[in-house]
């Protein structure tokens, strides 16, 4: 379903959807999303090289003394993998799903697979535990509050900001930030759903969250609102902001406070906007995504396809899925909804990812510069060869990043 919210000051919720067209000589272009761990046994050294070129992809592990390699493909190809020349055999990995998350719970839906992060979680866990669901990590998510309630939600929330109107709230009483609108919740349940066999899954189910109510019920607010959400954020200890919101003209105010967070650290995850119109020639992404100290995101459908409303532009750094994305909603509901608005938490999931993984093993924290190198580096290309205004660098792939963010000093 499609949904946009005008603010009294033009700023937008920014809901709609996304997709990927790629373009490569690799089998893996056409291979899906829903990404496993496999290994194939190969008959010698060139038919190893020749296997590899044909999926485009680097071995995880290369056990040469048994001709057999260990990679990540989409699941799909596995068949078609066996009819390339010189392979031997090909079978999943089964240690890599020893932890079974993508295989037994029904709540984790095709975007999570998408990403990559049910391999991050799946993999990764024996070595970091919780971590790789994002534990220990703080996400303020600024937007029409959050129904803290919501059973995939519950304990989550631990702190509320409402900056609306004259007063501002901080403090424990989380009915004070209270979503009576769904967006927010349902941008929040994209971020950090509990893992529980019901309903859906979050990309970082263990994360804390802020909640920071700069708008209000109907969608509305003002820059100030949100200028004063971001600043009040970062003094309450968030280092990572999510932000499905924006306008189509700039505000000083809002740049300065987003310019400030970008000083203190903050690494601030934002919505393109919902103003695409298809054309490469015209700019619409929305601000605060256009500043270039924050991570602009734009969204693709199942597909990868990106769809018409997407905001594009020379900013846009990656994309994400935002297109019928079901997630959690007030009273204890569900809902699908598309929209940047619906790839940006997805983003913000991996961040908090990334950086929880990195804690755990005894690596610094990441900030902004670091984590777009990781976030671009490692994106799934879709569309032209190389960066483009519609999805930047590229689909966001959870495990790629992991796997780039360890190995950085």
């Amino acid at each position: 379903m499609h949904r946009r919210y005008v603010l009294v000051i033009a700023l937008v919720l920014l809901l709609v959807p996304l997709v990927f067209s790629i373009q490569s000589d690799a089998l893996l272009v056409n291979g899906g999303s829903q990404k496993v761990r496999v290994v194939i046994g190969y008959r010698d050294d060139a038919s190893k090289q020749s296997i590899l070129k044909s999926l485009g992809v680097t071995p995880l592990k290369d056990l040469r003394d048994i001709k057999a390699m260990v990679v990540v493909i989409p699941e799909s190809l596995i068949q078609r993998v066996k009819s390339l020349p010189g392979v031997r055999y090909v079978e999943k990995d089964a240690p890599a799903k020893a932890h079974g998350l993508s295989s037994y719970y029904g709540d984790i839906k095709w975007n999570m697979y998408m990403i990559g992060i049910t391999d991050v979680w799946d993999y990764y866990y024996q070595y970091y535990g919780r971590r790789v669901f994002g534990y220990g990590v703080v996400v303020a998510v600024l937007d029409t509050g959050i129904d803290y309630s919501h059973p995939d939600l519950y304990g989550r929330v631990a702190y509320c900001i409402n900056t609306i109107g004259t007063t501002t709230y901080k403090g424990t009483t989380l009915s004070r930030c209270y979503d009576g609108n769904g967006h927010g919740t349902h941008v929040a349940g994209i971020i950090a759903a509990t893992i529980n066999n019901r309903g859906v899954a979050g990309v970082a189910p263990n994360v804390t969250l802020i909640a920071v109510k700069v708008l209000d019920n109907s969608g509305s607010g003002t820059v100030s609102d949100i200028a004063e959400g971001i600043t009040e954020a970062v003094k309450a200890g968030a280092k990572i902001l999510s932000m499905s919101l924006g306008s189509s003209a700039d505000s000083s105010i809002l740049r300065d406070a987003s310019y400030w967070a970008y000083q203190q650290g903050a690494i601030q995850v934002v919505a393109a906007g919902n103003s695409g119109d298809g054309d490469p020639s015209t700019n619409n992404v929305n601000y605060p995504a256009k500043y270039s100290w924050v991570i602009a995101v734009a969204a693709v459908d199942y597909y990868g396809d990106v769809p018409y409303w997407s905001s594009d532009g020379p900013e846009v750094d990656v994309a994400a899925p935002g297109v019928d994305i079901l997630s959690t909603y007030p009273g204890g509901k569900y809902a699908y909804l598309s929209g940047t608005s619906m790839a940006t938490p997805h983003v913000t999931g991996v961040v908090a990812v990334v950086e929880a993984i990195r804690l755990a093993a005894g690596k610094s924290w990441l900030g902004f510069s670091s984590i777009y190198k990781v976030l671009t580096y490692t994106a799934y290309d879709l569309g032209p060869s190389g960066f483009d205004v519609f999805t930047g660098y590229g689909l966001v792939d959870a495990y790629s990043a992991v796997q780039y963010a360890l190995s950085l000093p």
